[in-house]
C-alpha cells in the first residue's frame, strides 16, 4: 500500500512538472525584430508616349525595365493578443533600371537606382502565440522612394536629361510563415507585393522634336507590382 502511495505521489509530481514545463515552454513573445534578406522584382513595361512638333511621328513606344534586385530590411512588430499584430517596416533594394527608346539619339539609358520602402502593416495569425509554427497574412499602406544614383543622374544630365527621385504611395499585402526555433528566436519566410503607380522620374509626359532632334518624354500609365520573397531571423522579447 505504501509503495503504491509513493508511486502515485511520484506520478503526480511528474504530471505537475510536465504542466509547468508546458506553461513555461517556448512561445512567441510580444515584441519582435525581424531582419530579412530577399529578392525584389519590378519587371518591365512599355508605353505609348506622345511626340509633338512633328508631322511625321505622333507617338513612340518607350519602355522601362527594372533588374531583379537584392533586398534587405527590418520589421518591428508588436503582437496584439493571440491573433493580431501591427508592424512598421523599412527595406532597401539596389535595383538598376533601364529606359528604352526615349529618343532616336538615346535608344537605351542604363541607370544606377535604389528603392526605399516604408510601410505599416496589420497582420493576422490563425495560430496562437503558443504554437511553434504560425502562418500569417498581412496588408497595409506605405510609401516608396525611387532614387537615381548620383553618378547616373550626372551622366543623364550630360545627355540633356534632368531626372528626379519620385515618391509613390503603395499598398502592401502578402503572407508567410514564422517558426519558433527556441525561446526568443524564430525564423521567417515571406512572399509579398507592393502595388504602386509607375514613376516618371521627372521626365516630360510628351517628347518634343526640335531641329530634327527629339527631347525625351515618358508617359507611364497604370500600376506596377513589386513582387518580393525573403527570409529572416526574428528576435523576440516581452519587456523593454
Amino acid at each position: 500500500m505504501l509503495k503504491r502511495f509513493v508511486m502515485l505521489l511520484c506520478l503526480l509530481a511528474l504530471l505537475q512538472a510536465f504542466a509547468v514545463a508546458q506553461k513555461l515552454g517556448p512561445t512567441h513573445r510580444t515584441w519582435e525584430l525581424d531582419l530579412f534578406l530577399g529578392s525584389s522584382s519590378l519587371g518591365e513595361r512599355t508605353f505609348s508616349t506622345q511626340v509633338v512638333a512633328t508631322a511625321t511621328q505622333t507617338s513612340r513606344q518607350t519602355g522601362l525595365r527594372y533588374a531583379v534586385g537584392t533586398e534587405w530590411g527590418a520589421r518591428f512588430l508588436e503582437n496584439l493578443g493571440q491573433h493580431w499584430g501591427g508592424a512598421v517596416e523599412y527595406s532597401f533594394t539596389n535595383q538598376p533600371l533601364t529606359f528604352k527608346n526615349l529618343s532616336d539619339q538615346i535608344p537605351s539609358l542604363h541607370l544606377g537606382h535604389s528603392v526605399h520602402r516604408f510601410a505599416y502593416d496589420v497582420l493576422y495569425f490563425p495560430m496562437s502565440c503558443s504554437k511553434r509554427l504560425r502562418p500569417y497574412v498581412y496588408a497595409g499602406p506605405g510609401v516608396t522612394l525611387f532614387a537615381i544614383h548620383k553618378d547616373s543622374r550626372s551622366f543623364a544630365q550630360t545627355l540633356g536629361i534632368k531626372l528626379s527621385d519620385p515618391w509613390k504611395v503603395t499598398f502592401n499585402w502578402g503572407g508567410g510563415v514564422k517558426y519558433l526555433l527556441k525561446d526568443h528566436l524564430a525564423a521567417n519566410l515571406q512572399v509579398s507585393d507592393a502595388v504602386s503607380g509607375i514613376p516618371r522620374y521627372g521626365l516630360p509626359r510628351s517628347a518634343l522634336v526640335l531641329g530634327g532632334l527629339t527631347a525625351p518624354g515618358f508617359s507611364p500609365r497604370g500600376r506596377m507590382n513589386n513582387w518580393r520573397i525573403g527570409a529572416g531571423v526574428v528576435f523576440q522579447w516581452d519587456e523593454w
